[in-house]
């Protein structure tokens, strides 16, 4: 399991490893009514006792059976679980991730940079996204957004609905009002307009969201009501998914980006070659995943009050507890331990506890660190008044469908982001990167850091993200601890140096990490490791005996990044 993310029911139980290839159109379900069908285009990966080998290559043509290229239809309220390039086994989402982690800089984003085009464009009477590069299945006329670089209008490609998935779908809650277009059409369902506003001289954004939305969803509203780029991108899917669907049973939405000027993208993607004149080099760029985002948003503040609020009044005149109101009569709300599978062939059960699958990001770089405000007020006259379901009525699988009053065995399920607070590089860490440097300085020695991918970035979790454990940094934050690693090849054997973010006062140890033939260690073996570590709290000689591989540790006794380059060479 990848940071929590759920079972999904709809991928295959064959012991086979699969790749999300593509996203393909929207269609109704008629099983669930209250929610559309997303396709997912998957192959199963050919070499499927180890993804270790082809970590590297995962993104590769080569690495799948393209003959076993299927779809799979999951409701939309369970986009914000998938992206582009995950592995999945047996329903699970796995560490490994297709595709190479790469900094797009100074991307400049505009209505005259940035263009959608169906995903089978063609340049010169040749295929953009050549078949022997990336295969997105056939017939998958999904949308791209092709974005100007190095003077090519198709410079940097990105999948429309990858656009939907990061930028707006980022709950389900959110998966739900883009594609039903309620923001637009029924915004009264989303909020009470009567209550919203604008501080200028603040820069603050004022909202009065209904209870079922939470303050991450609520920076995502705000942005689309403040800002015409965003309000496009936001009502785009829903409006050309209407335009296009008395003529036809698929459907493949249009957006663009909530802004307009430059931003640094963090992205997952791949080269693929360019086969016409018009590419200067040769190659453009296919993202498959955006991961982080660096573009300003249209307020520095944002406020965000509910429907009869049940936060304690701060005034002389408090109420007591026995005269007030009952806030918000629904099933209870609670934080699902990610173990029950989503499915999307029933209709959930409206009336069953409805649990939020919470998934850490930090997606937004313009709001890292940043708290909503709520306003204060004299009195609260409301209370909860939740209904607790039965321990024995407990359902067994959870759907993201809006519910009705049937299946009694499927109840309501949400992904909810929660955003994790990234630290400045520790110190240890630029004391690490200096003796790296060093080290290449050795005759026969090869050392270079990792790129930074989704399985080794950081520690992962060991329990459901709202609970407190040593995986995190700070819990009451949810400041997730940085790791650095670096590979070292020295008289043909690889070795890989690894170092965790440490709190203050803790005293832990660097690891040197080789297999036992001294081949190289993959990020998924990396990120395996990772979690061993974190279930004994990071210490390295507490993890039980792993087949193969061998750990040395260092204690942090060096005081130059000479003395620890020193170290690590005498280790060697």
């Amino acid at each position: 399991m990848s940071q929590g993310i759920p079972k999904i029911s709809e991928f295959p139980c064959d012991d086979r490893y699969w790749r999300v290839d593509w996203f393909g159109a929207i269609e109704r379900n008629p099983n669930v009514p209250s929610e559309p069908f997303l396709q997912i285009v998957i192959s199963p990966l050919i070499q499927n006792e180890s993804i270790d080998s082809t970590a590297k290559h995962l993104a590769s043509t080569h690495v799948t059976n393209y003959d076993d290229q299927t779809v799979i239809k999951i409701g939309v309220g369970q986009l914000p679980f998938i992206s582009i390039g995950s592995i999945w086994l047996n329903g699970q989402c796995q560490a490994a991730k297709a595709g190479q982690t790469k900094l797009l800089h100074n991307l400049h984003i505009t209505e005259h940079t940035a263009q959608s085009i169906p995903g089978n464009h063609k340049v010169e009477d040749k295929n953009l996204i050549p078949y022997e590069s990336y295969r997105t299945g056939k017939g998958f006329m999904a949308n791209l957004i092709a974005i100007e670089h190095d003077k090519d209008p198709f410079g940097i490609l990105v999948p429309v609905m990858e656009l939907i998935r990061f930028y707006y779908a980022v709950s389900t809650d959110m998966a739900h009002i883009v594609f039903s277009g309620d923001l637009k059409h029924q915004p009264q369902i989303v909020l009470n307009t009567k209550k919203c506003g604008f501080d200028e001289g603040e820069r603050r954004c004022i909202l009065h969201l209904r209870q079922h939305l939470s303050d991450e969803d609520g920076w995502v509203i705000g942005r689309a009501l403040s800002c015409k780029e965003a309000w496009e991108g936001f009502t785009l899917p829903h409006d050309t998914i209407m335009k296009h669907s008395l003529n036809t049973k698929f459907l493949h939405p249009q957006s663009a980006f909530p802004f307009s000027g430059s931003s640094n993208l963090k992205v997952r993607g791949k080269f693929i070659p360019a086969k016409d004149e018009i590419s200067k080099n040769g190659w453009r760029y296919l993202v498959l995943a955006i991961e982080h985002c660096t573009a300003p948003f249209p307020f520095e503040h944002l406020t965000a009050d509910r429907d009869n609020n049940n936060n304690q009044g701060e005034g002389e005149n408090e109420i007591n507890g026995g005269d007030k109101k009952p806030a918000f009569p629904k099933p209870k709300h609670k934080t699902s331990n990610a173990d029950k599978p989503f499915q999307s062939q029933n209709e959930p059960n409206k009336n069953k506890t409805n649990e939020h699958v919470l998934l850490p990001t930090d997606r937004f770089g313009a709001i890292m660190g940043k708290k909503v405000d709520r306003p204060k007020k004299d009195q609260c006259r409301y209370i909860s008044a939740l209904r607790y379901a039965p321990k024995e009525d407990e359902p067994k699988q959870l759907g993201t469908g809006q519910g009705d009053s049937g299946d009694l065995k499927t109840g309501r399920g949400h992904a909810k982001p929660i955003r994790t607070r990234r630290q400045a590089l520790p110190a240890s860490f630029e004391t690490f990167e200096e003796a790296i440097q060093l080290l290449t300085q050795v005759e026969g020695v090869k050392a270079r850091l990792r790129p930074i991918e989704e399985a080794i970035e950081f520690i992962p979790l060991t329990k459901p993200a709202d609970k407190r454990q040593w995986s995190y940094l700070d819990s009451n934050s949810y400041c997730r601890r940085q790791v650095i690693i670096a590979d070292i090849h020295y008289q043909n054997r690889w070795y890989t140096l690894i170092e965790f973010e440490m709190r203050n006062k803790e005293n832990r140890s660097v690891a040197l990490v080789n297999a036992e033939n001294f081949e190289y260690c993959s990020n998924q073996r990396m990120n395996n490791l990772l979690h061993q570590l974190a279930i004994k709290k990071g210490i390295w000689l507490n993890i039980p005996s792993i087949p193969n591989i061998t750990i040395k540790t260092m204690k942090h006794t060096w005081s130059t990044p000479l003395d620890f380059k020193s170290s690590i060479f005498d280790r060697l």
